[in-house]
C-alpha cells in the first residue's frame, strides 16, 4: 500500500504543470489591476518607481525645490532690504552726529561772544583816555602808562580766545566787509576810497564780525560850478 500510494504522489507531481510564469504574469495583471482599481495606490507606485530610476525626479520632488527656491530668493530679498535700510540708517546717524559734533564745536568757539562784546566798550575808554595823555601834566602820565599796560593786557587776554582787532590804519584803502564810513571827508592828497582817519577800532571772534571798523573816507572833491 505504501508503495503504490508513493506512486500516485509522483504520479501527480509529474503531472502538475510548471506555471510560474503564469503566476508572475498572473500577480502583474493583478497588481495592474489594482493600481487601476485604486488610484491613490497608482500614484504612489508612480513616485516609487520615479525615485527608483536614476535621471527622473518626481513630480513631489520637483514642487519641493522650486517651493525651496522661491522661498531662498524671498530670504535674500530681504536680507538685501534690511542691509540696505542699515546702511541708510547708519549713514543718517553718522551724519547727525557729525552735525552735533560740529554745533558743539560751534558753541564752545563762539561762547564769548557776548562777553567780548561787552568788554569793547572798557577797551574803547581805555583808548579814549590814552588819547588824552599828551595834555595831560608829567605827573600824570604814570597813570597813563598803567593805562597802557592794562589795555595791552586785555588785549592779550582776548586774543588767547580768539577776539582780535581789525588790521586797519589810516591810507588803507575801504573794505566795506570789514569797515564802516561814518563821514566822507574831500581831499585833494588822498585817493578816492582811502581811509583818512580810524574813529573807532574793529573787531572779530575767530570769523564772526563783533563790530565793524569806523572810519573816515576820502572822497574826490566836487568841481567848483563854473558862473554863467
Amino acid at each position: 500500500m505504501s508503495k503504490k500510494r508513493k506512486i500516485r504522489i509522483n504520479d501527480l507531481e509529474a503531472k502538475q504543470p510548471d506555471d510560474g510564469g503564469d503566476r508572475s504574469e498572473r500577480s502583474d495583471g493583478n497588481s495592474k489591476t489594482a493600481s487601476l482599481d485604486d488610484p491613490e495606490r497608482a500614484d504612489v507606485e508612480t513616485v516609487a518607481a520615479a525615485e527608483a530610476e536614476p535621471g527622473i525626479e518626481s513630480p513631489a520632488a520637483t514642487e519641493t525645490g522650486v517651493a525651496e527656491s522661491e522661498e531662498q530668493a524671498d530670504l535674500e530679498t530681504q536680507l538685501a532690504k534690511m542691509t540696505e535700510n542699515w546702511q541708510r540708517e547708519r549713514a543718517s546717524f553718522l551724519n547727525y552726529k557729525k552735525r552735533i559734533e560740529e554745533e558743539k564745536s560751534n558753541i564752545r568757539k563762539y561762547a564769548c561772544y557776548d562777553l567780548a562784546n561787552d568788554l569793547l566798550k572798557v577797551i574803547d575808554y581805555f583808548e579814549s583816555s590814552i588819547s588824552f595823555s599828551e595834555n595831560l601834566p608829567e605827573e600824570a602820565k604814570s597813570v597813563i602808562d598803567g593805562v597802557e599796560y592794562t589795555l595791552k593786557e586785555l588785549t592779550r587776554v582776548l586774543s588767547a580766545h580768539g577776539v582780535r582787532q581789525i588790521a586797519v590804519k589810516a591810507g588803507d584803502m575801504y573794505e566795506s566787509s570789514v569797515m564802516e564810513a561814518v563821514e566822507r571827508r574831500e581831499s585833494e592828497d588822498e585817493e578816492p576810497g582811502t581811509i583818512v582817519e580810524v574813529q573807532r577800532s574793529g573787531w572779530q571772534l575767530h570769523d564772526r564780525m563783533l563790530r565793524p571798523a569806523q572810519v573816515v573816507v576820502a572822497v574826490a572833491p566836487e568841481a567848483p560850478e563854473n558862473d554863467l
